[in-house]
């Protein structure tokens, strides 16, 4: 997967929103060059509660032959929620949020459970290429850096033993 933060949005006649890219990804494997080979819808539910569809585009490397996903910024892999939920939650102003406690209860354990490994990824970006991070990186900024270096790891054991 490969996360973006230059975009633009178009709503189609079904209601979908498509993401639209205005950088250039590459491959976070191997570097290479990626081609566009169509595209999947991805559900999500927005900072309102709402269920949103989001059409995405799948990207294959020119070098690995892998398959990747184009997500926004405003996603995080394998999550439900967008990023302004989960940035809440995480933070503690769940006066904003619209998901129950359960779910505020699951994305805490969640976040809980791999902070350290998040921390340790953004300390080894910086001393191995010099990237440059707020003191207090934002989920927003770690989660694309990890997802970008391919170094995001598939949570799901994680949300469903709570």
């Amino acid at each position: 997967m490969v996360l973006i933060t230059q975009y633009r949005e178009e709503r189609d006649e079904k209601g979908r929103i498509h993401i639209c890219s205005e950088e250039v990804s590459v491959c976070p494997i191997c570097f290479g060059m990626l081609l566009v080979i169509g595209s999947r819808t991805r559900g999500l539910i927005d900072g309102a509660g709402y269920i949103i569809t989001l059409v995405i585009r799948r990207l294959r490397c020119k070098l690995c032959c892998k398959i990747h996903h184009e997500l926004p910024d405003r996603v995080i892999p394998y999550k439900r929620h967008c990023m302004e939920t989960i940035e809440n939650v995480v933070n503690g102003n769940t006066d904003d949020v619209c998901c129950c406690f359960v779910t505020e209860r699951r994305i805490k354990a969640w976040w809980a459970a791999l902070i350290l490994y998040f921390r340790s990824v953004i300390t080894s970006l910086q001393v191995k290429y010099g990237a440059m991070f707020s003191v207090e990186a934002t989920p927003r900024e770690i989660v694309r850096a990890l997802a970008n270096t391919n170094l995001w790891v598939h949570t799901r054991s994680v949300s469903m033993s709570h």
